[in-house]
């Protein structure tokens, strides 16, 4: 087995299991066409060379175009030049402290909403932050199955600052 598909496995087999919600292994096989098995074998290293379905899966993934070959030849994910150099109008996530992670899915993922939740009655109680994403081109039946999770989930959140005694905003 070649380490750099074997990198390039592993590579993606971990931002398939930092996705929330979770892709599981049949599902994104199922989703592209391909076995279980398929998605196994690549995220095992255990292929010659970086074919249609390794890039299918790795934009199934939110991975830029090109992503797959910079891994492949022992770079980043993302290109230096484009996670290095924010646009001039927004604040890059080391300026807002967020972790690679959260960074990643908003790239990753197409915003279809946001809402701030107050944790008390005061600014000083604290907040959460909700950013509603899904994937790029969803249809508008899978907006609306993600607006109905979002909304059950959001209930719940509101409810936390309840829960302490303080009153969450609507």
């Amino acid at each position: 087995m070649d380490p750099d598909s074997k990198r390039l496995g592993s590579e993606l087999q971990r931002a398939r299991e930092s996705r929330r919600p979770r892709l599981k292994q049949g599902d994104a096989g199922e989703t592209l066409g391909v076995s279980r098995t398929t998605i196994q074998n690549i995220e095992h290293g255990k292929f010659t060379r970086i074919n249609s379905t390794v890039r299918k899966y790795a934009r199934l993934l939110g991975w830029p175009e090109g992503a797959e070959d910079r891994v492949m030849a022992g770079g980043p994910v993302l290109d230096e030049a484009v996670s290095s150099s924010p646009p001039p109008s927004e604040a890059s996530s080391s300026e807002l402290g967020l972790t690679p992670e959260v960074e990643y899915e908003l790239r990753a993922g197409e915003t279809l909403g946001s809402q701030v939740i107050n944790l008390g009655p005061d600014d000083e109680d604290g907040h959460i932050i909700v950013v509603l994403q899904g994937r790029k081109g969803a249809t508008p039946e899978e907006i609306e199955r993600i607006a109905a999770r979002y909304r059950r989930a959001r209930r719940h959140l509101q409810g936390l600052a309840a829960e302490s005694g303080e009153v969450a905003d609507p």
